[in-house]
């Protein structure tokens, strides 16, 4: 299943791993990182049964053939760092109940060549303003990591799930006794399915911090500012939608409002319910409390509130 091209000598190396993701934050971070210092190919992971064709490409008006996915390692020597780096771009997310397998493949490749820790990153849908500056969440699999990421002023979280191999490696490393850490970078939700390259930045921005190496940011902030320009019109399209007087549909999906209660709160509390159901932490459900309780409407939607603790406890 595994092809190495060959076989450095790498001083306590540490793993940077990716996959497709959300706001493809983890993908465009690794993959710019890898880029700018100029990592050299390690070898390949063979599709096997880890990996099926679920879709068609279009090109030139025509349906292309199935092509595998990529599963690339790379590798940097760094003379001026104690740490050397070790890269997997994974070009697809594996089969359904082939995850963890992969993940141990993953790992195994890497413990030969000594890696330690693991770092891979992904994103955190929130109810942001496109044009502020997204926060860091740091996830660690081992308590002895929180005071070091504290260090680095990142926000962390406290309970929820990070779907896909960008959690799931991190969660096997533990398993094998091998520190990991995963960097989530702030995302608005409608960039779930689009590129948001300004979390790819802040992301880059504490690995890098975390690793001890600098490199040169200046194309993925032009980038992230070109993306945003982009964005703009579709985020003020959303904010008119959202807008009970541009659309009357929205206005039936909101219940009737209380005396005193604007209709914009009403959909500031739909979306923090949104957050609450995703990222299932309890600073996310604090944030709901605080604005039914602000607005009087906390045992109006007692029973859906309790549903997020309800959901958590046949989950654990």
């Amino acid at each position: 299943m595994v092809t190495l091209f060959e076989k450095p000598k790498l001083r306590n190396p540490s793993l940077i791993a990716a996959w497709p993701g959300m706001g493809n934050v983890a993908m465009r971070a690794v993959g710019y990182l890898k880029d700018q210092l100029g990592a050299k190919p390690l070898g390949k992971v063979a599709p096997g049964a880890y990996f099926a064709a679920t879709g068609a490409v279009v090109n030139k008006r025509l349906i292309e053939p199935p092509q595998p996915p990529t599963n690339e390692f790379f590798y940097h020597q760094s003379p001026g760092s104690r740490t050397d780096l070790i890269f997997f771009l994974g070009g697809v997310q594996p089969i359904p109940h082939k995850e963890y397998e992969f993940a141990v493949e993953i790992l195994k490749v890497v413990e030969t060549f000594g890696v330690k820790r693991v770092y891979t990153t992904a994103a955190a849908p929130s109810d942001m303003h496109f044009k502020n500056t997204p926060r860091v969440f740091a996830v660690p699999n081992h308590s002895d990591l929180l005071k070091k990421l504290e260090e680095h002023r990142v926000h962390f979280m406290g309970e929820g799930n990070i779907a896909g191999m960008n959690g799931l490696l991190i969660s096997v490393a533990r398993e094998r006794k091998i520190d990991g850490i995963c960097l989530l970078g702030e995302i608005p939700f409608f960039t779930a399915q689009i590129e948001f390259p300004m979390a790819s930045l802040v992301v880059l921005e504490a690995l890098t911090k975390l690793l001890g190496i600098k490199i040169d940011t200046v194309d993925l902030e032009l980038y992230a500012r070109q993306k945003e320009k982009e964005i703009e019109p579709l985020a003020s399209l959303l904010d008119k939608r959202g807008s009970p007087e541009e659309n009357p549909e929205k206005e039936e999906e909101i219940p009737e409002q209380e005396v005193g209660v604007p209709r914009s709160v009403r959909l500031k509390i739909e979306k923090l319910f949104r957050q609450a159901e995703f990222d299932r932490t309890y600073k996310s459900k604090m944030r709901l409390k605080e604005a039914l309780d602000k607005w009087g409407l906390f045992d109006e939607y007692l029973d859906r509130f309790l549903d997020l603790f309800k959901k958590d406890q046949k989950d654990s």
